[in-house]
């Protein structure tokens, strides 16, 4: 099964948003990135000690989504228990503490965003319905 095979399988609704075939890899929804010391001083965002893994959202989830549902997110990433802790650095950048590979952290993410895609799409056919 290749990448875009799993990531329909697993994320339909999410998928869904997109007409783009050729989005076939997760980079394309969420990036993980390893928070250390050489990149933080770089880029200035947040310390490596406090968040140990950075989290960024490309601009296609914020142009799918919305800018109300898009602005939701920072809130229900911050409800996943196995992150110790939490920042909100930008709109689309995140920063987190915890135990997990990137591998979990992404799919952690990518499950919220599947779950507020759902949400989407619901009230979409809400909206069709009393149209």
């Amino acid at each position: 099964m290749n990448e875009r095979q799993r990531l329909l399988e697993r994320y339909p609704t999410l998928l869904g948003l997109f007409e783009d075939e050729d989005l076939d890899e997760r980079r394309f929804f969420v990036v993980v990135d390893p928070n250390v010391e050489e990149e933080a001083d770089e880029a200035d965002v947040f310390d490596p000690t406090e968040y140990n893994w950075m989290i960024f959202l490309p601009e296609r989830i914020a142009e799918a989504f919305g800018e109300e549902l898009f602005a939701r997110i920072p809130r229900e990433l911050e409800t996943i228990e196995a992150f110790e802790d939490f920042y909100d650095a930008e709109e689309d950048l995140y920063g987190v503490k915890c135990d997990l590979e990137e591998e979990e952290i992404a799919e952690l993410v990518l499950e919220k965003l599947e779950e507020l895609a759902a949400q989407k799409k619901e009230n979409q056919n809400d909206s069709e319905v009393t149209a």
